[in-house]
C-alpha cells in the first residue's frame, strides 16, 4: 500500500523521496541475500573453498606505524594549506582596503568631489 501522491510546486530531482515499506510481521526478518552472503563471508574467512572459486580475505599485518606518520602527515599539510589560505585572504582583504582608500582620496580630490557633495545634500 502506497500513500497517496498530492502535487506540489516545488519539485525534489536530486533526491529519490522516501517511500513507504510495509513489512508483513509473519516473514522471517533475516532475509534470504542476508543469510546468504552471511555464509559466503563464514566460509570464506574459515578459509573453505567457494563454489565459485572466489579467493579468501587476507589480512595486512605491520602497517599501523605508516598509517599513523602518513595520517599525521596529511593533517599538518592540511594545517600548512589552511594557513596560506587564511593569510593569503588577509593579504587580499589588506589590498582592497588600500584600494578602496586611494579611491576615496581620488574622489575628494577629482572634480567628482562638488558632484558627490551636491547629490549628498540635494
Amino acid at each position: 500500500m502506497e500513500a497517496p501522491k498530492l502535487r506540489s510546486m516545488f519539485r525534489n530531482v536530486r533526491t529519490e523521496p522516501r517511500r513507504f515499506a510495509f513489512r508483513s510481521r509473519h516473514l522471517p526478518d533475516v532475509r534470504e541475500e542476508w543469510t546468504e552472503r552471511k555464509r559466503r563471508v563464514e566460509a570464506e574467512v574459515l578459509g573453505k573453498p567457494l563454489d565459485g572459486g572466489a579467493r579468501g580475505i587476507s589480512f595486512r599485518k605491520g602497517k599501523g606505524d605508516e598509517v599513523l606518520s602518513d595520517r599525521a602527515e596529511r593533517r599538518r599539510a592540511a594545517i600548512r594549506g589552511a594557513r596560506r589560505a587564511a593569510l593569503r585572504a588577509a593579504l587580499i582583504g589588506a589590498f582592497l582596503c588600500w584600494l578602496a582608500y586611494q579611491g576615496i582620496l581620488w574622489l575628494e580630490g577629482s572634480e567628482f568631489a562638488n558632484l558627490m557633495n551636491s547629490l549628498q545634500n540635494g
